[in-house]
């Protein structure tokens, strides 16, 4: 007999009432996968707190009831998946919070986490109040490979411009072939939409945003900034010119917030 099935022996035939209860201040998330993991262990849903809530110490997100063995199994299950999205969740809101109305913040990094979970954390970013895409128009992303694999900034920007010149070209500029002051009017002369700083470097961000002030076109291009920016990195990149950040880890890799489940008499 299993240590549990023995555990229980006498109570099998028993249900119980559960709650998922926050022990943090954060943005709840995982919605949707709660409800289909709650499914597949067959306990029965009473209450589920709605995708992208603002939660405190104490608030219930789940309850429900099940038979001892399903209740055990629902801690093991449940609050890791709650705990990391709703922590991703909280992050991006605190992001959003710090950037206000005064620079546009976007977490595109969700794309390099395991397929099976993202478009749960794609989900979580956007519940927490940002973005996941650089621009809402049509672009084409040119990163530093594309660069690289075509020879320069200004080949990658004319060959995206000329295969569809009404959408936005946004590139990476790493200054890895050329200078990033040179890849800067490269990419400017060649057509380019969004300047993507992608170097962590507040004084390259500051480089390009003085070469792209001498344009006349520059209030009609935009300037991103990423590269393990921290909270503490969206006033300063602010006031160096950027646009727009674009966050990974610091949101992607927030830490989970603290949930606990506990039987209800």
């Amino acid at each position: 007999m299993e240590l549990r099935e023995y555990l229980f022996s006498e109570i099998s035939s028993c249900r119980w009432n559960f709650e998922i209860v926050s022990k943090q201040n954060g943005i709840f998330s995982g919605s949707d996968k709660l409800k289909k993991m709650s499914d597949e262990l067959k306990v029965e849903k009473v209450k589920i707190c709605p995708e992208g809530y603002k939660i405190k110490i104490g608030d219930c997100v789940f309850s429900g009831n099940g038979y001892a063995d399903q209740i055990v199994k629902a801690e093991e299950m449940l609050l890791g998946t709650v705990g990391k999205f709703s922590g991703i969740a909280t992050a991006a809101y605190e992001f959003s919070q710090k950037a206000g109305n005064d620079i546009e913040v976007v977490c595109g990094a969700f794309k390099k986490v395991p397929a099976e979970i993202r478009k749960d954390v794609r989900q979580s970013i956007v519940s927490g109040g940002i973005g996941v895409r650089i621009t809402d128009k049509p672009f084409i992303y040119l990163d530093k490979n594309y660069v690289r694999l075509l020879g320069c900034v200004e080949k990658a920007v004319k060959k995206a411009r000329e295969y569809d010149s009404s959408r936005i070209a946004v590139v990476q500029l790493r200054g890895e072939i050329d200078p990033i002051i040179e890849e800067t009017v490269q990419a400017v002369e060649a057509g380019a939409g969004i300047l993507m700083v992608d170097t962590g470097s507040m004084d390259d961000l500051k480089s390009v945003v003085d070469v792209l002030k001498k344009y006349e076109n520059s209030e009609d291009i935009k300037v991103a900034y990423s590269g393990g920016i921290t909270l503490g990195d969206i006033k300063a990149a602010e006031n160096f010119g950027a646009d727009i950040v674009d966050v990974g880890r610091a949101i992607i890799d927030a830490p989970m917030l603290d949930f606990s489940l506990d039987v209800v008499r």
